[in-house]
């Protein structure tokens, strides 16, 4: 049975809808912030002695102090295949570096993130195309009857069988920072520009590179092939074709061609097609952000 929910942090899209259906399912919800875990938290756990506590998308560490109160423990569930991409971020990096096959790991909380012996697991597909938000809604719903089975055990079960991690196959996967979410024209295939798209659409605002000297967020693009009148090298980001029939197709690296299907530009989110009647026209070119760059200004 389920004691309570508890959000920790500020209010945001996911956890109101969490709120939402805790209140159609008559079960308390409960908000902390950050530095009420050792306070009221604490105390919440203290007076209802849970026996387990089930974590999901929580982005920081819980306090050592915490993780013995409850009878069975912390578990928490994480979207890869751990010890793959542990930390923060491990479906956009799953996305970014065209991976193929992803999962779900639940695995007992310990003192270092996300190391804990693992109770269940489960493969999930990324498939080709797969957004962020497509891929992590997927995982979402794969996740229902993951955590159900695993719940059951840890109720029906004195001592369920945990499986170390193997420590020679652990990878990371870190909160991106401003250089992974900008397209690099000159060093990245078109394939890569178009995970990097799909990784950051739409929890990262798309993938950021400027055109006319503005700050521009790529939110879907695919690879295509194209008759280039001109053979011969084109220097990648430069765009190649523009027409409100066909949009807006820009040269990668390699030869390579990438359409531009929806981005967001300080005029609002636009079509390729839009941008192409906006008046963008071949041999303008979409530029690799300066190092300098602010973050503040994108």
């Amino acid at each position: 049975m389920i004691e309570t929910v508890v959000s920790i942090g500020n209010v945001d899209k996911y956890n109101v809808q969490l709120e939402h259906a805790s209140a159609h399912l008559n079960v308390p919800f409960l908000r902390f912030t950050k530095d009420q875990l050792l306070t009221d938290f604490k105390t919440l756990l203290l007076e209802s002695r849970p026996d387990v506590v089930l974590v999901f998308g929580l982005g920081f560490k819980i306090p050592a102090e915490l993780l013995g109160i409850p009878q069975k423990g912390y578990y928490n569930v994480h979207f890869s295949l751990l010890p793959a991409y542990r930390g923060h971020s491990p479906v956009f990096w799953q996305i970014k570096n065209s991976e193929t096959q992803g999962g779900i790991t639940i695995h007992k909380v310990s003192e270092k993130f996300d190391a804990g012996a693992i109770l269940a697991q489960t493969e999930v597909t990324i498939y080709p195309g797969d957004s962020y938000g497509i891929y992590s809604a997927r995982l979402s719903m794969e996740s229902t009857m993951l955590v159900g089975n695993a719940m059951v055990q840890l109720a029906t079960t004195a001592n369920p069988a945990l499986t170390s991690q193997d420590a020679t196959k652990v990878s990371y996967a870190p909160a991106p920072g401003l250089n992974d979410l900008k397209i690099h024209w000159e060093t990245q295939t078109a394939k890569e520009i178009e995970c990097l798209v799909n990784a950051t659409n739409p929890d990262y605002g798309g993938a950021l590179t400027l055109l006319r000297g503005q700050p521009i967020n790529i939110l879907e693009v695919n690879m295509a092939q194209l008759n280039n009148d001109n053979p011969g090298e084109v220097t990648p980001g430069t765009i190649v074709h523009a027409d409100q029939n066909y949009g807006i197709f820009v040269a990668c690296k390699n030869s390579q061609y990438l359409r531009v299907n929806i981005l967001q530009s300080p005029e609002g989110i636009l079509s390729g097609f839009k941008l192409a009647g906006m008046g963008v026209t071949p041999g303008e070119r979409f530029e690799t952000i300066p190092e300098s760059t602010d973050f503040t200004t994108i």
